[in-house]
This record gives C-alpha cells, structure tokens and sequence, in this order.
C-alpha cells in the first residue's frame, strides 16, 4: 500500500527512514506519511517501503515527537552500535566520511547556503557597521570597572608568577637535584631526534627506573615518611592557593601577587625606558647611526644564517641551553660578577676601534663615490707671426673643449660645476705632472707635459711630442718642427649635493 505523504513541520530534529539523514530547514522539512507515521526526504519518498497501516483519514496530522524512531531507524542504530563494539569488524570511518562529505555538499548547495551568502556580502558592503565587534563593544572607562578590574586581575595573576619564580629557582640551581634533571631532559630533548623510537624508549625507562632507585635508596623510617607526606600535602596546599583566586585582600596570597604586580609595572617602565633611549638607532634621526645599525643587524643575520646552515640547530640549542644552565650557578655568576666590568671594559674599546675603522673606511669610500675630478682642456693653436694663440681654424675645436675636443665648454672662469654636484676648490689648478684622466669619460693617457703643463701635438691633434726635445715658440717656426698644436689640463674637484645622492626635496 503506498504512502500518504505530505508536507510536514518538524520542531525538533528528525531523521528520514530511508537514509537516515537530517532533515534541515526551518519549516516543512520532509514529508510524513498520515498512516504509519514515515518520515523522509522529497528525493526520498520514492524509496520508502510500502505503507503497512491505512490512511487515517479523520485523524489530523500529527508532528513526531521528539523521541519517537521508527523501527528502521532502531534497527539501524542497533547494529551501528554493534559494528562499532564488535573490535573485529573492519572500521566505519569511511562510511561516516562519506555521509559527512555528502552532508557538507548537500549544505554547500543548498539555497539557506546562498541567502546566507547574498546577506553576507549585503553586510560586508554597509559601511556604518564596525569593522571589530570587540573593539567597537568595549567597556567604558569609569572608577567602578577599574576597581573591579584591578581586584580581579590581582587575585587571579599568582599562577603566573608563581611560574616564572619556579623556572628562575630551577635555572637558579636552588634545588641542585631538580636543575641536574632538568638539564638531562633538555640535552635528551635537543638530541630526540637522533635516537630511535626503541633507543628513546629504552632511556626514558632507564631514567626512570634510576629515579625510582634513587627515591628508593634512602630508605626513610616512618617518622622521616610521616614528615614527607606532610610536606607534600604542604605543597599541594600550596599549588591549590596559587592556581585558584585570592578573594581575601588581606591574605599573604593577595599581598604577594600586589608585590609582584607592582615590581612588574617598574620593570616594564625601565624596559620600556631602555628601549625609547635606543630608538635614534632605528628612527633614521641620525642616518650615520641608523645606517650603521642596519647594517649590523644585517651583518649579524648573515653570521646567524652561516652558523645554522653548517652547524645543526639541536647543537646551537643543546649549547645554548647548557651555557644558560652553567652561567647561573653560583660560582659562574661570582665570577662573572667580578671579571665583568673589566671584560665589558676590553669589549668596548674593540668595538670602538671597529666602529672607528669602519668609520674611517666608509669615509674613504663614500669620498670616492660622491668626490670626483672635473677636467678641463685649454686648446692653442701655433699662427705665424704670433706664435700659439686661442685661435683655431674653422669647424675646429674650441678654445676650451673636453679630453676628445668634441665637446666645447666655457672657459674655466665661467664654468659651472656639473648638475647635482657643488664645486669643492675655490680655483682650476694646472696639470703638470700627467698622466691625463678623465674621470666622466673613463680615459687615461699617458704624457709628459712641458714648461707651464702644455703638451706638443701635430696639425691633427695628435702624436704628442716627447718632453725632452723642449723648443720655443721661435723654434717652432721652423720647417722641421710639427708640433703645431698644444693643450693643457686645468682640474678642479666637486662633491655630490646631500639632497641628490638621498633623493631628497631640495631645502630651497
């Protein structure tokens, strides 16, 4: 007998009979049959068994109560329930992935999913809403949640700072047998991977088992065991009064955690202090210092990298943990404390002698780089009758020209230092010695200038004539001589303007 199906709403969970899935939404979920009380899904209907019941047709429907479950669902769940007892039967976990991934595609296609969606990106777009709840529902600031505020976090704060006294005596070796084991555990941490599951195995049993030995060796009488069960209980006590809150104001406990807090809020100050004094090596108020700075930090990230790229990173930490562990005894820290201005004393003046190497070395070359020679060529050519003269035949070079003659310039009174860059002489000086460079071109020739730094060339500019065959003008006019032509080398030296090598808007 077939079904008689309608649409049907669901308070409560429900669950279909044929696939046992969750009937989702919020109103006329599924259908239920008016008979025998079926429930399924719309795609589901046509799966179900027959009807066993006949319709009811006087009786209303009527909702599933919570607890009802139809007999296959009770069937169901039964032999779930003894699958998952039973240890030799394979597992479900696929089965109950596979349901969960169906459920998850069946909610991403579902239209709840996409009004979801279409609210969430009408809300993302409204502008007026805060863009943090938390931040935008803060509590106001007044006396009374000060107060509250303030007694709550005193009461509560003992754990923490019963945590951090507890790891300063242990670093501190106040008790000498706890620190030693301490100190074990972390070498075998810092070396775990090193062992094999079974070699590890092994040693922890074998660290414990020397540890019961040793709690075991003493072997106290009653009255020594009736002491250390008092003082466990003591300490118990004592865990209990630090993990949970101090109410009482009055009480050591509360005392102790004002003590602590106040001591904490002064140690923050001088830190942050410390650091706000040290903030023009990071602020660029000083470009010298911040540059120098930085390029420290970047020099010390490179030895960090070199170091951790040859050497493992268990040894680093297994060495820096046994240093830290060995410089808090008490003999490490007398000496440290004795030797330390001294050491402290050597240490600063070889860093002042770097800094000032450094210093020096980067002056040097920031010189080279911002510092250069300007040159200028000072043309005559040889006219009979009047002997070498700024006077040179047409389309020829000019008077006062670059290194190659191609490019004429304005005479060295008038000549302007190259753009961006100021004049650091006051005047040219003469050449007289060579060789010739130019440092814009990148040219460097070898001559041997004469009497008032001139250099004897041909009609062509070229071949210059050697400085120990020294002539005249008179001895010039004379057929043998070529050297027809003659150029000297004034120089004058510039230095690169501050704002243009920083990029920086000019300050006029």
């Amino acid at each position: 007998m077939s079904h008689c199906l309608e649409e049907t709403n669901f308070s409560k969970p429900t669950y279909c009979d044929h696939c046992q899935g969750l009937l989702w939404g919020l109103v006329k979920q599924g259908l239920k049959c008016s008979g025998c009380g079926a429930v399924s899904h719309f795609s589901c209907q046509q799966e179900l068994k027959p009807c066993e019941n006949p319709k009811l047709v006087d009786e209303p429907p009527v909702h599933r109560k919570p607890d009802y479950n139809s007999p296959a669902a009770n069937a169901l769940r039964s032999l779930q329930q003894q699958h998952m007892n039973d240890p030799s039967s394979p597992s479900t976990t696929p089965t109950v992935e596979g349901s969960s991934l169906a459920k998850l595609k069946k909610l991403a296609t579902s239209e709840e999913f996409q009004n979801v969606l279409v609210s969430a990106a009408i809300h993302s777009s409204d502008t007026t809403q805060p863009p943090n709840e938390y931040l935008a529902n803060l509590p106001p600031l007044n006396p009374q949640n000060t107060a509250k505020n303030f007694s709550r976090f005193v009461s509560r704060c003992g754990p923490m700072f019963s945590f951090r006294d507890s790891v300063i005596l242990l670093l501190s070796w106040n008790k000498p047998i706890d620190t030693l084991a301490a100190l074990i555990i972390y070498c075998l941490i810092c070396y775990s991977k090193k062992f094999g599951s079974k070699q590890e195995g092994e040693v922890t049993d074998k660290d414990r088992s020397s540890q019961q030995h040793q709690g075991k060796k003493p072997q106290p009488k009653k009255s020594t065991s009736a002491s250390t069960a008092s003082s466990l209980s003591g300490s118990r006590f004592n865990f209990a009064s630090a993990l949970f809150p101090a109410f009482d104001e009055a009480s050591p406990e509360y005392l102790k955690n004002m003590q602590n807090l106040q001591n904490m809020m002064g140690e923050m100050s001088g830190l942050y202090d410390l650091v706000a004094s040290k903030s023009h090596l990071v602020d660029w108020s000083s470009e010298t210092e911040t540059m120098r700075f930085f390029q420290g930090t970047l020099i010390s990230l490179g030895a960090m990298a070199s170091v951790i790229w040859f050497v493992p990173l268990n040894t680093i930490f297994l060495v820096g943990g046994v240093a830290m562990f060995l410089l808090n005894t008490r003999f490490a820290k007398f000496v440290l404390k004795e030797m330390l201005p001294q050491v402290a004393e050597i240490g600063q003046s070889q860093v002042n002698s770097a800094v000032q190497w450094y210093t020096q070395v980067e002056k040097r070359l920031d010189d080279q780089a911002n510092v250069k020679e300007q040159s200028l060529y000072e043309n005559q050519r040889w006219w009979s009758g009047s002997g070498f003269v700024p006077h040179m035949l047409p389309n020829e070079r000019g008077i006062w020209s670059d290194m190659s003659g191609t490019v004429e310039l304005a005479p060295k009174e008038e000549l302007p230092a190259p753009e961006g860059y100021h004049w650091v002489e006051d005047n040219w000086s003469l050449d007289q010695s060579g060789p010739w460079i130019d440092e814009i071109l990148g040219i460097e020739v070898m001559v041997s200038p004469e009497n008032g730094g001139w250099v004897y060339t041909d009609h062509n500019w070229e071949n210059p004539r050697n400085g120990n065959n020294l002539i005249n003008n008179q001895q010039s006019e004379t057929s043998d001589d070529k050297s027809v032509t003659r150029r000297r080398r004034w120089v004058r030296k510039c230095e690169r303007n501050i704002n243009k090598k920083y990029n920086l808007p000019n300050s006029n």
